[in-house]
């Protein structure tokens, strides 16, 4: 077993949280030096290098990523341990961090209840929703013990682990009148206000890959899936909204697909790191992985 003091652990991530040797060892009171050893002492016992020195501010390596998940979860355990033995942990349950896409955490979230809120394991989730790149970030940089985002090359190798939740789709749809007939259609007219999403975000960006466009007069352009379907049930245009937020509507024929736009597939995906992580996420990737696809996560054929 390695000889791993928890100090170098607190020191490690908030080496990797500051990027600064100076800065890191004045949050953990020490002088510089000492803080420096302490960093080479952990890097010895694991016999890896942990820290990119080369650059300015400092880097994590690839095995200095992988292994901040692994002392987070180390010391998370060590806490909650902890504090169950002393009797002051929150029913004694563990946090499980998640971090997701805004549609996906609205959406998709919701259909794994099952296996996100079982009982018998007694956890807490925190689930964070952000733009698709600030979603992905949050895993890289170790901070959510799960990602629920799309497709991405970067996260298909190690040092992540991936899941598949099932195949997606992006139609054109619009708003429907009294009679159930859409409000707005480019098969009549090339014209038709659209709402777009921003070229940056990552719906833009499949939109951008798959040659896909609405129209000309663009009234607004948003990073936001809810934001644009808001707006498309208002009657402010058309947009490509994805399947899995437009079931209910659809369903009730409050909006209409429009046949004129193909559809763009979107792969969606669970990712986490390889590294070990607490055993009641390790159960929760478990039953993902059981589910996966997930039934129903297509709203049409």
């Amino acid at each position: 077993m390695k000889n791993i003091e928890t100090k170098w652990l607190q020191d490690f991530l908030t080496l990797a949280e500051l990027r600064n040797f100076s800065h890191a060892a004045a949050v953990r009171n020490v002088t510089q030096p000492a803080f420096s050893r302490r960093i080479k002492s952990l890097e010895a016992e694991l016999g890896l290098n942990l820290i990119d020195r080369s650059k300015t501010p400092i880097e994590l390596t690839l095995k200095g990523k992988q292994f901040k998940t692994t002392a987070l979860s180390i010391l998370q355990q060590l806490d909650d341990e902890v504090n169950r033995l002393a009797g002051s942990s929150f029913l004694g349950r563990h946090t499980v961090r998640i971090s997701s896409s805004h549609s996906m955490a609205i959406s998709v979230l919701p259909k794994l209840h099952a296996c996100l809120f079982n009982p018998t394991l007694n956890t807490q989730l925190s689930v964070v929703a952000n733009e698709v790149d600030d979603a992905v970030k949050q895993l890289i940089d170790g901070k959510c013990d799960f990602l629920f985002s799309f497709y991405e090359d970067s996260l298909q190798v190690a040092p992540y682990r991936s899941v598949y939740l099932g195949r997606s789709y992006l139609y054109c749809v619009s708003a429907v009148d009294e009679h159930g007939k859409p409000l707005f259609d480019p098969a009549d007219n090339d014209a038709v206000p659209s709402l777009d999403y921003t070229p940056e975000s990552y719906m833009g960006r499949a939109l951008q890959r798959a040659n896909r466009r609405l129209t000309q007069n663009t009234v607004c352009t948003s990073s936001m899936t809810d934001f644009i379907k808001a707006l498309v049930m208002q009657g402010k245009g058309i947009s490509w909204l994805p399947d899995y937020a437009i079931k209910d509507e659809l369903a009730a024929g409050r909006l209409q697909i429009l046949t004129a736009r193909e559809p763009v597939p979107l792969d969606l995906y669970i990712y986490r790191y390889h590294s070990r992580l607490h055993p009641t996420c390790e159960a929760i990737w478990s039953a993902l992985s059981k589910i996966s696809p997930i039934d129903g996560l297509m709203s049409r054929d």
